[in-house]
């Protein structure tokens, strides 16, 4: 499939690692110009490498997108290197597993909120005027599938709480400027092989070998492909979903779960 993104300027938030670095190269290898963003300088800039090592063109920038400061002076240098931002990938982490009882501290919720939505709004409001003159952008959220269904066995009322406004905010966004070409979508991942993901399971279900995640997934997760998912597969889905032939796709939430979410639509 031919992409048409050849040339695009693309920002990756959390582009050093995990899900987000996979969505750089695969943006990448289709010809953007893609911009790395992550907190950590180091991580950063090994990932820039990487790509450039596969015959991409990138840059790095080191910026904490809830900080307006940085996240303005970041997109400007992003807009110095190879122009206004038009594929945006949005992401935030903050992880305060515990059930409600287990959370006495309100301001972990302020923060949540803070790192998952505000985070957005700032990002967005950084991205979007250019897109609005271009007459054409793409941004694509990355997630969770706990944003529409908690599950209550893995403890987290913190996320489960924050992640949804989240989604309340881009599906109103996606409806107010599809008549300027830009398209906002979720994609909302399952139990994905990430650095964060392996922790959890070792660390709070005891789950360490891939033989222990296997049986979790399948008899305690209940994911039907009994197995976690890779982020390659949720990159793929991300890459098309910032080319030109899903245009019409917009305001969407979708799902790369194995199967775990159980309503049929």
């Amino acid at each position: 499939m031919h992409y048409g993104i050849e040339g695009r300027s693309a920002l990756v938030v959390g582009g050093s690692a995990g899900i987000g670095f996979e969505v750089a190269k695969l943006l990448a290898a289709e010809g953007a110009r893609v911009a790395v963003l992550a907190r950590t300088k180091d991580n950063v800039d090994a990932a820039v490498e990487a790509i450039r090592g596969e015959g991409g063109t990138a840059v790095g920038v080191a910026a904490d997108v809830s900080n307006p400061d940085q996240l303005t002076d970041a997109v400007n240098t992003v807009t110095a290197a190879h122009g206004s931002p038009l594929i945006v990938i949005g992401q935030a982490k903050y992880q305060r597993p515990g059930d409600f009882a287990d959370i006495t501290d309100v301001n972990i919720y302020r923060e949540s909120f803070e790192a998952h939505t505000m985070s957005q709004i700032l990002l967005l409001q950084s991205v979007l005027p250019a897109m609005q003159e271009a007459g054409w952008g793409r941004f694509v959220h990355i997630g969770s599938a706990t944003a529409k269904e908690p599950a209550g066995n893995i403890h987290h009322a913190v996320a489960n709480t924050s992640r949804p406004s989240t989604i309340g905010l881009l599906k109103t966004v996606s409806d107010e400027y599809a008549r300027y070409g830009i398209t906002v979508n979720t994609v909302a991942p399952g139990w994905i092989e990430t650095e964060n993901a392996l922790a959890y399971l070792d660390q709070h279900l005891g789950a360490s070998s891939e033989q222990e995640r296997r049986d979790f997934m399948l008899t305690q997760a209940r994911v039907p492909a009994a197995r976690m998912g890779k982020p390659t597969e949720i990159a793929s889905l991300i890459a098309y979903l910032c080319s030109e032939p899903a245009g019409y796709l917009t305001g969407s939430w979708i799902e790369v779960d194995g199967g775990l979410h159980r309503s049929a639509f």
